[in-house]
């Protein structure tokens, strides 16, 4: 398989503080990598150094000569007052095509996202929508290779399905940023994992995303073993260093070095192992007895004249874990932001808990 993209020993620091060091990587013809890890990990800085809009601290990148490279950014930005034909054609002006090609490259990448209107305004585009016409304009340049961070994003569940479709019908090899374990295991074939557990800075599994489980808690159990069969030996060069003064001034200097060295080895592999152990969220519990945190009766809210939902009635209570989900532009986030208080229904009313103490995630533009 010919290698298109790849890294050697690149390395990235925050400030004082190490993302990652000494990772090596290729993607090559039918590769469709997911790269995870945990948050802060850079995995986004690394798509950005492959990408050439940043430079790693160490190492090298090099890729195909001529390769065309796309890539799809965690949020989309476009200049206001654009229609989507207009942000497509804005992206192509730099290429040398003819106004024929480029009229037939901007309605084929529109048609390809799922565009039946593509004259439409970008400002009044859903966050999902936002994303699909920000796919549209790399699809548009027709690179060999897609780079992808956080692609579903503000996406609908109709969104990432089609994507997936997407992905996986055309002969695009890719690599992706995603936190979605399932779009992973429908869309991947080799997953890499960014962290300092590993002795190479990442875990490299070839197959789905489940196979990539199984291989990484093989690699871990593997890795616990090691750590306990040098915790025995360092034990046993520790009680042989704490001999007698007399009998120390005879031991050989190679077997004292040997000694340090086992305990700098030691001090890594636990440093690495701890790493491996997934963080547990505390969810500290309260006093309070009530079985309705949040509570709406009659909920309704339009916006622009359009309805986003009538007579709603819904109940929170502890212990709950509760999805919304709908189509872009169906009013999720308006629900949202009523319930925290943001927003006041036009009908109806939302009752919350006294002491109730929420956390609002939001997005990063707000998409009502």
């Amino acid at each position: 398989m010919a290698t298109l993209l790849s890294c050697e020993q690149v390395g990235k620091s925050f400030g004082s503080r190490p993302l990652f060091q000494g990772i090596t990587l290729g993607i090559g013809d039918g590769d469709r990598i997911g790269l995870i890890g945990p948050n802060g990990s850079g995995k986004s800085t690394l798509v950005r150094i492959l990408a050439g809009l940043e430079r790693p601290d160490s190492g090298t990148v090099s890729g195909r000569r001529g390769l065309r490279v796309g890539y799809l950014a965690q949020e989309e930005e476009f200049d206001a007052g654009l229609t989507c034909e207009d942000a497509v054609a804005q992206v192509l002006a730099s290429q040398p095509l003819d106004e024929l090609e480029k009229s037939v490259r901007i309605s084929a990448s529109l048609g390809r996202v799922g565009f039946a209107e593509t004259g439409q305004q970008v400002d009044t585009l859903s966050g999902g929508w936002r994303k699909r016409l920000s796919l549209a304009c790399q699809l548009a340049l027709e690179p060999d290779i897609m780079l992808l961070d956080e692609p579903t994003n503000h996406l609908d569940l109709e969104g990432i399905e089609y994507l997936e479709q997407l992905l996986r019908a055309g002969p695009l090899p890719f690599l992706l940023v995603s936190h979605d374990r399932y779009f992973l295991e429908n869309v991947t074939n080799r997953l890499i994992e960014l962290n300092p557990a590993y002795p190479d800075g990442c875990l490299v599994a070839q197959g789905s995303y489940s196979d990539f489980l199984i291989q990484r808690e093989e690699f871990l159990q593997a890795q616990a073993r090691q750590q306990e069969s040098l915790e025995s030996r360092v034990k046993r060069e520790v009680e042989w260093l704490r001999k007698s003064a007399p009998a120390r001034s005879t031991k050989p200097g190679a077997r004292i070095r040997e000694a340090g060295r086992l305990l700098e080895e030691l001090d890594e592999l636990k440093r690495r192992n701890s790493e491996g152990r997934s963080a547990d969220l505390s969810f500290s519990a309260t006093k309070r007895r009530t079985k309705e945190l949040v509570s709406t009766k009659g909920l309704t809210m339009a916006l622009g004249g359009r309805s986003l939902f009538s007579r709603l009635n819904l109940v929170l209570s502890p212990g709950m874990r509760m999805g919304v989900v709908g189509p872009n532009g169906g009013g999720k986030t308006t629900l949202l932001r009523l319930l925290n208080g943001d927003l006041a229904p036009d009908r109806g009313e939302v009752r919350r808990a006294d002491g109730l103490r929420a956390v609002y995630f939001c997005q990063d533009r707000e998409h009502l």
